[in-house]
């Protein structure tokens, strides 16, 4: 068929080697592309096509070239802009065209067209349909391996009691509900996907109807110091000896958890008691937690009960309370770690604590982060606030950027964590602050008289006169960094992110080039989340 007379298939044609030429190729200062929204968003498709046409690869500004004439205003499916249906070819004296082809070119293009977008759509039920899937239940002992060639099941609590759980890249995992992934101080995860072929947790619910805490997450526990006596996990009956955690082991693992993915988690089991996104009791630094997603969790995306794990290249979006959660001596270290809230719930970027009972419980929390970028869209309808730091915590905040949220910078709460601001314990440094508060400019909230909650702490006075933190200074991220469904959280090439940076500690873990504040070096056209993270609403 003809591009003259099926100029819709031609379109579609065209749109299919850019996403293939881009996944093969790369493409400069383009992005990864979503193939469903390139056929359905006229917006996103026009975008892609304008970066196509200033690509450093010569296949791709050709295929911008081309598509820059096909697109036709952007139409793929339905009416022209301000049109009414589209005209009917008249039929010719033969039931053929004089091509040879249909007597009306535009039905043929439309099942093209309708076939891909089928295929896309269709495409997570075809592969279940010819792989198969298998139900997981109970406890595991052993080595197992878990292959991408079906989808696994969690129906119920599945412990991993003993041995090494090895999940292939590319692999999927569908909680049901009521189920999660209990990884025990006597056994090890090694879910190491890829950039291209991530492993994804996610809700057993189709498509479409998946929400927030449809199941229970992933549970690691070790046996790395923590600083409570007796540690036994949220989510675990308190009498199964299943949910212990904690040790003498520092360097100890709990394996490893890289490109993977983690959606639609988190439960309460009772009062007060329930499974996160991702959850680590004691892991130690041994521990491999990098380019992880966890998104749309109910309650906490990330919780860490002490131990010496580190994460790298963090992703959490959507998370139901607060993002990034610690107690009881997480002692870790931190780059590149994103959280975006939503303005329809969450809590706290960061909350954080070291012990409730015993503010001074050794070993204290004391994590070190550095490129650290902290999102919310200052919702009307919930009080967010960036970061509560509480019960005796320290921690060590370099390199980032808090924007957004509709409650307050942060939050100092008990003399036990001014203390640790008197004695060097908690440090901030190169932190810039934009658009808080209800009017974008509440810096920071009056606690005085009975609001008081930090032996008199000034917190405005206090931090306004650090050095290192910057208020007011717009970081220049793009109007879609809060998007649901598409957030770049690629700050403008002249962003004053630039400006100001600590330089990263040595050593193996630390990348000392990110001179930058913020999760995302300002301007870059290739970022560390393209390609294997995603942002389903449902």
């Amino acid at each position: 068929m003809s591009a003259e007379s099926s100029p819709r298939a031609r379109l579609v044609e065209l749109l299919w080697q850019l996403k293939q030429s881009y996944d093969r190729e790369g493409g400069g200062g383009l992005r990864f592309i979503h193939f469903n929204t390139l056929l359905n968003d006229s917006e996103y498709r026009a975008e892609i096509i304008e970066q196509a046409l200033t690509s450093d690869n010569p296949r791709i500004r050709d295929l911008g070239r081309q598509l820059k004439t096909a697109n036709r205003q952007g139409v793929l499916l339905g009416r022209q802009p301000g049109q009414g249906a589209p005209a009917r070819t008249p039929p010719a004296a033969s039931a053929e065209s004089p091509r040879g082809g249909p007597p009306w070119p535009w039905l043929a293009t439309l099942a093209v067209v309708l076939l891909i977008a089928a295929g896309v759509l269709l495409y997570r039920p075809l592969r279940v349909m010819l792989a198969g899937e298998q139900v997981v239940s109970g406890s595991l002992d052993g080595d197992r391996h878990w292959g991408a060639d079906r989808t696994w099941i969690l129906d119920g609590i599945v412990y991993v009691e003993s041995g090494q759980l090895t999940i292939e890249p590319g692999t999927r995992i569908e909680g049901r509900p009521g189920s999660a992934l209990v990884v025990t101080r006597a056994a090890r995860l090694h879910a190491a996907g890829r950039a291209d072929a991530p492993v994804v947790f996610t809700s057993n619910q189709a498509d479409g109807t998946r929400q927030a805490g449809d199941w229970g997450g992933v549970v690691l526990l070790g046996d790395a110091p923590v600083n409570q006596i007796d540690a036994q996990i949220e989510g675990v009956p308190e009498d199964d000896p299943r949910g212990a955690f904690g040790g003498d082991n520092a360097a100890g693992s709990c394996g490893v958890l890289e490109y993977a993915r983690i959606e639609f988690a988190g439960f309460e089991v009772y009062a007060n008691n329930e499974l996160n996104g991702l959850t680590l009791g004691g892991c130690g630094s041994g521990t491999i937690v990098r380019h992880v997603q966890v998104h749309r969790a109910l309650d906490d995306g990330i919780e860490l009960f002490g131990g010496s794990a580190d994460l790298r290249h963090i992703l959490i979006t959507g998370a139901g309370d607060d993002s990034l959660d610690w107690d009881w001596g997480w002692r870790g270290r931190v780059q590149f770690l994103i959280a975006q809230q939503y303005s329809s719930n969450g809590d706290n970027a960061f909350e954080a604590d070291n012990n409730g009972n015993r503010h001074d419980a050794r070993p204290r929390s004391e994590p070190v982060m550095y490129n650290v970028s902290l999102i919310s869209p200052r919702s009307h309808a919930q009080h967010q606030r960036a970061m509560t730091l509480r019960e005796g915590t320290g921690g060590h905040f370099h390199n980032m950027l808090i924007s957004g949220f509709s409650g307050e910078t942060l939050d100092i709460r008990d003399a036990s964590t001014v203390a640790n601001l008197n004695d060097g314990t908690l440090t901030f440094d190169a932190v810039l602050v934009h658009n808080i508060g209800a009017r974008g400019l509440t810096w920071f909230e009056d606690e005085s008289g009975k609001g008081d909650d930090d032996a008199g702490l000034d917190e405005r006075r206090y931090f306004q006169g650090l050095p290192g933190l910057r208020f007011g200074e717009d970081p220049l991220l793009p109007r879609n960094a809060v998007d649901l469904a598409r957030p770049d959280y690629t700050p403008a090439s002249a962003s004053p992110l630039k400006n100001g940076a600590s330089t990263p500690p040595q050593g193996e873990f630390w990348d000392e080039t990110a001179l930058y504040l913020g999760a995302v070096r300002p301007g870059a056209a290739r970022v560390w989340t393209d390609g294997w993270t995603d942002f389903p609403l449902n």
